[in-house]
């Protein structure tokens, strides 16, 4: 009897291991199957929201943040033709999907890798991450078109689907570009455009700030910094360059035509940001009385900023455009400069980028694009940062503001 129940219980046995063995479609010692089970969530990629299932957004590539586009768009391209809002430029999902399969590749050519020229490259950067487009080569022409042929023929040797810059001399720079656009580059541009070039043949097309809106901003806190009366300087770029012109240009004729009891007593143009602390120097022993300077972009105000502290001035009020450190700091501490028309080159860089995949896709791009513009003032100088940078202000400025 208990051999009989033996037998039975080793049959019962081997026949429930047969069992399981049978149910298992693993091979042994598999880690995947091995591994308990858990509550943890899942970290693998929700893309409920994406078309294809390949990490493609629903709504494709817009730009981050956007702004909503002013009643009047008061900027025009070179040629004259009414600039497009910004926030126009867009891929839908399948568009994406197209350029993220091409592999493209691009070059980014800086200008002076200030603050403002690195928010340009980082928001370039992040459009190009978002659309499978390597960046292969970068460079800086600081401002010399020298320098910016040196880097284009370096570019060209690269090989690149698309290059991006900010053309310096335009009435003889034709030639640094030829070259890559007549190779097939699909070229697009920061603000300014080369002498004779039209947009969707020779480049794709250029993307801006509200210029003229940048100098009726500036004039406008000028004349409140000042009182509404009394002489001032204005330090403006003496070469051909269409955006620094424009935005010069709003600046005097918003002073001429809405206050008339500001003079401009006169104009000091450089052709280098380095002539403008020289400028300066001699304005202000010809002018002892001014009461403001206007300065046409922060890297020449630095300098005449620096020249307006040696001579113990600090009755002369400063305005300028574009966002920089030390510009910054000085506002926060009260100092000279009292106002910033700021624009935003993040989007600008992005911009850029998603022209330029326009191009490579056979899209019809804009010619010319404009971005917002806004005003800064010590009130509101941290929320400036965020808007136009994209990044918290210095731990020097925030301890200035709080001090």
């Amino acid at each position: 009897m208990k051999t009989t129940k033996c037998i039975a219980l080793l049959l019962a046995i081997v026949m429930t291991l047969a069992l399981f063995a049978g149910c298992s479609n693993s091979p042994a010692n598999d880690p995947a199957t091995d591994a308990p089970a858990t509550d943890a969530p899942s970290t693998a990629p929700d893309n409920s929201d994406n078309t294809d299932g390949n990490d493609i957004p629903a709504e494709g590539l817009t730009f981050p943040n956007p702004v909503e586009a002013p009643e009047t768009i008061t900027t025009v391209g070179p040629d004259g033709s009414p600039a497009a809002w910004y926030t126009e430029l867009e891929l839908t999902p399948e568009e994406l999907a197209q350029v993220r399969s091409m592999n493209l590749t691009a070059c980014f050519e800086l200008i002076n890798a200030s603050e403002w020229d690195n928010a340009n490259l980082i928001g370039f950067q992040d459009a190009c991450e978002a659309m499978n487009i390597k960046i292969v080569g970068q460079g800086c022409c600081d401002l010399d078109p020298i320098q910016q042929k040196t880097n284009m023929e370096s570019f060209a040797a690269l090989n690149p689907d698309i290059v991006t810059c900010q053309p310096q001399d335009l009435d003889v720079c034709a030639p640094t570009f030829d070259p890559l656009w007549q190779a097939g580059v699909k070229l697009t541009f920061m603000s300014n455009v080369p002498t004779g070039y039209t947009a969707g043949k020779e480049y794709v097309g250029a993307i801006t700030d509200s210029i003229v809106d940048m100098g009726i901003d500036s004039a406008e806190m000028m004349a409140d910094a000042i009182g509404g009366e009394g002489e001032i300087l204005a330090i403006t770029v003496a070469d051909v360059n269409y955006v620094c012109n424009t935005r010069d240009d709003a600046f005097l004729k918003t002073i001429a035509e809405q206050y008339p009891n500001i003079t401009v007593a006169e104009v000091g143009g450089f052709s280098s940001p380095n002539e403008a602390a020289q400028i300066t120097s001699a304005l202000l022993t010809k002018y002892p009385n001014v009461k403001g300077i206007f300065v046409s972009y922060s890297t020449p105000c630095i300098d005449v900023l620096q020249t307006v502290k040696a001579l113990g001035r600090t009755d002369i009020k400063i305005v300028t455009m574009d966002l920089d450190t030390t510009c910054a700091l000085d506002m926060a501490q009260g100092g000279n400069i009292v106002g910033i028309a700021c624009d935003m080159p993040y989007a600008m860089g992005y911009g850029r980028a998603l022209m330029a995949a326009y191009a490579c896709i056979g899209k019809e791009c804009p010619g010319y694009v404009t971005s917002p513009s806004f005003k800064v003032t010590r009130e509101n100088l941290l929320e400036g940062y965020r808007t136009s940078l994209g990044i918290e202000a210095s731990a020097d400025v925030q301890a200035a503001l709080n001090g």
